[in-house]
Order: structure tokens, then sequence, then C-alpha cells
């Protein structure tokens, strides 16, 4: 019996130390792993922060790059083509370079307008702002800018994303400034009275952009640009005549400066507050206006259980003048490729 229970008690010991010894080996092996990552972070950001001060020394020269005094700021304006009605490109948060994200919609648009593709301070190669990113500050930079550019109004204001916001808010302030309005994939006020939307999707969507702006400072998306471009669009752009080798490169170059400034996290911040500056706003009845919309888009709102195509015919008030496109796809399907180009211009050209 003592024997059976010394037998035991040895096979507990080396039990136990095999244990250790595995703990030992697995908690080494995690203190290893934290130490590489670390090192490959900061490794990461100071290679890509001594890049960002080589990179500044070309920041304001080259074709893409016009700067004009805004606010407290200088905003980027890029133009392209001669039409008669001018058609100012706004681009939705978060996009870091909306010259070159845009530049073959504005290419396809120029035969048609005058195209302008303005980048709010704080984007492409726009200088920063310490005002709030407010829809009445935002649109007086706008203002100031097109004005010193010498670009004369009254506009169409094409708008991606939440920058719908401020194109209401423009024509809400300065309906004699705004000849239309075209909003693709838009962002609407009415989203405030769902509960699942002001309690759930919008705190996650803004701690999602202020998690991605700590991020941006080790340039880790700078070196995943060129691991997988496909997450970037360049894929699609390399496909497109618009972008040749210049174009990808200043597009990769933007992406690791602005990829979510302190602008667009605080504009993240006033989302909801922008989305109350409108709230009893329907169009003018003369306001010629297209909200287009992809499945995708649309699907997304519907699961949330939210109908995206109502809140769009609530702001309709004249069904002659104001009207509502849905297209397949994604957004993306119709910014690069040459037949999603010809069908936007068609959509669009049909209208105005």
């Amino acid at each position: 019996m003592e024997g059976k229970i010394k037998d035991k008690f040895k096979f507990f010991v080396r039990t136990h130390r095999k244990i250790g010894i595995l703990y030992d080996s697995i908690k080494g092996f995690f203190v290893a792993l934290i130490l590489l990552t670390l090192i490959v972070f900061f490794a990461s950001a100071i290679i890509h922060n001594i890049l960002r001060v080589v990179e500044a020394s070309n920041e304001y020269k080259g074709k893409y790059k016009k700067l004009y005094y805004a606010g407290d700021g200088m905003m980027n304006i890029y133009t392209v083509g001669d039409g008669y009605r001018p058609v100012v490109i706004l681009p939705q948060i978060g996009d870091y370079s909306p010259v070159m994200k845009y530049k073959a919609l504005a290419d396809t648009l120029s035969s048609q307008f005058t195209t302008v593709i303005a980048e709010p301070l704080g984007y492409g190669y726009s200088l920063s702002s310490k005002k709030p990113r407010t829809s009445k500050n935002i649109i007086k930079e706008l203002r100031e800018a097109l004005d010193n550019a010498e670009i004369n109004g009254p506009y169409i204001l094409l708008t991606f994303g939440d920058s719908s916001l401020y194109a209401n808010y423009y024509s809400q302030e300065y309906p004699e400034e705004v000849l239309g309005i075209i909003s693709i994939n838009g962002l609407y006020s009415e989203s405030l009275n769902d509960d699942s939307y002001k309690d759930k999707y919008l705190p996650n969507y803004i701690s999602n952009v202020k998690f991605y702006s700590m991020v941006s400072f080790s340039g880790l998306f700078r070196w995943k640009s060129y691991i997988s471009p496909a997450d970037f669009d360049i894929d699609n752009m390399q496909n497109n005549s618009s972008y040749g080798k210049d174009e990808i490169k200043l597009y990769r170059n933007r992406l690791a400066n602005k990829f979510i400034t302190k602008e667009m996290k605080k504009e993240a911040e006033k989302i909801e507050e922008n989305m109350k500056a409108i709230k009893d706003y329907k169009y003018p009845e003369n306001l010629l206006t297209l909200q287009i919309m992809t499945t995708n888009y649309r699907d997304e709102y519907l699961d949330r259980e939210e109908n995206i195509t109502k809140h769009a015919s609530n702001l309709i008030t004249n069904k002659d003048y104001q009207k509502i496109r849905t297209i397949k796809g994604d957004i993306t399907d119709y910014l690069y490729s040459k037949d999603g180009l010809r069908d936007l211009k068609n959509i669009i050209g049909s209208h105005f």
C-alpha cells in the first residue's frame, strides 16, 4: 500500500514538472511574440514617420495639388473639364485621398461638366484645421476655397456617404448657391430615430475611427497597401486608364500620410450633431436632386431593420425634380470600371 502511494506521488511530481515546463514554454513563446510585435510596431512607426518627413518636401507640388485659403487652413481643389455647370465632389469620412479616389469619375464627367474635387481640411493634400468639424465650419471652408479658386456657382454637389449632410446643410443655409444635389449612399438624419443606430451602430463606428486613428501612427497601412492592394482599391485603379504609376504612387503616399487624421476623427465625433443640424430638412421644391444608392448599401440598412429608401423619399418635395435610383452592387463597381463609370455618368447626365 505504501509503495502504491509513493508511485502515485512520483507520478504526480513528474506530471507537475512536465506541466510546469510546458507552461514556461508557452509563457516564453507569448512573451517573445509580444516583444516581437512591439519591435515591429515601433520599427514600422519610426521608418514611417521618417518617410513622412521626406515626403513632406514634395507635398505641395504637382498638378493634383492646388491649395487655397479656407478657414484656418488651406484646401486642395482639383478641377478638370470646362462644362458650364460645376459639379463639386465631396468625399466621405476617411477618404484619405479624394483627388485620387474620385479621379476616374471626375475624368468621366469632365466631358459634360466642370468637375471639382474638394479635399476638406485634414484630407488629401489639404492642410489641417483646429476648428470643430461641424457642418457650419466645413461648408464655410468649402465656400471660401471655391471662391478663392474662382469657381463660381451655383454648384451641383456630388456627395458620398456622410457628406450628404453637408450638401443638405449648404442648400439649407445658402439655397441660391446650390443648383442641385447628387447623393450617393447618403446619410440621413432620420436614422437618429432608430435606437439601434444611435445607441449601437454610431458609437461602434466612432470607436472604430478612433482606433484606426491611433493605429495609423504606426504606418502599418503603408506596408499593407503593398501586401494587400485590393483592400485599398489599388487593384481596381491599376485597371483604369486614369491611373498610371505616378497616380498609384501618390495615392499610396496619401494613404500613408492621411489614413484617419485627427480632423476625420473629430468629424466622426460630430456626426450626430451634424445630423441634428438638418433634422427637419427637406429638399426645396425647385432643387434638382438625385439620390443614388447601391443595393449593398441599401441591404446594410435593411440588416439593421432600417429602410433607407423611406428616408430618401421623405426628403422629396417635388417628384418631377427629385429622383431616387438604386443600382446593383457596391459603389467601387462604379468608380473604377469602364462600364460602371459609363453607367454612373449616364444616370447623372439623364437627370442634370
